[in-house]
């Protein structure tokens, strides 16, 4: 059996990549649910989206070794990536639709995250990302991603959260590190 590795960007990614994640996490200290928070990608190609996620998550795991990830979700993707000089091994998991778990280097430190799906529609998705990442929900994943958009009091305030969100640079300052 061969080894597929792919050389992704071999340096730090500068603070405006990481500030563009569509990310929320739970805070530290609380751990409640089936995820610790959600992704929304821009895209289905996981070598592409994971540099900026892996470096953010790097701040609370340290150094991460493994991701695993449900293989349907994304464009095809190699066993294994070098990122910032570490091997970090992709591990397919049929058994966790819309989740990828991030390990980091200490034993028992992972996060697991809510995928939104990248097509999602942005009120939508702004919804689930900041539901999945509230302190005490424990939606499991398939409950996030029905949440319906008219359960949304006022969806303008979200569309206007959404888009000071995304021009702002508020990502970096909201994914909980």
């Amino acid at each position: 059996m061969s080894l597929t590795t792919e050389t992704i960007r071999a340096r730090q990614p500068l603070r405006w990549e990481i500030g563009r994640l569509r990310l929320r996490l739970k805070p530290a200290h609380r751990s409640c649910g089936y995820v610790q928070g959600a992704w929304w990608p821009r895209a289905t190609r996981l070598t592409t989206e994971l540099p900026a996620l892996l470096a953010a998550l790097a701040l609370r795991l340290g150094r991460i070794d493994r991701v695993t990830y449900h293989e349907t979700d994304w464009s095809t993707t190699p066993q294994r990536i070098k990122h910032l000089d570490t091997n970090v091994a992709l591990d397919p998991d049929e058994d966790s639709p819309h989740t990828i778990t991030v390990f980091g280097e200490e034993f028992g430190r992972c996060l697991t995250l809510l995928v939104v799906p990248a097509y999602t529609d942005p009120t939508d998705a702004y919804t689930t990302v900041t539901t999945a990442a509230s302190v005490n929900d424990a939606s499991t994943p398939e409950q996030l991603l029905g949440i319906s958009p008219h359960r949304v009091t006022d969806r303008l305030h979200a569309r206007h959260a959404l888009h000071r969100w995304e021009t702002e640079g508020g990502a970096l300052d909201a994914i909980g590190i």
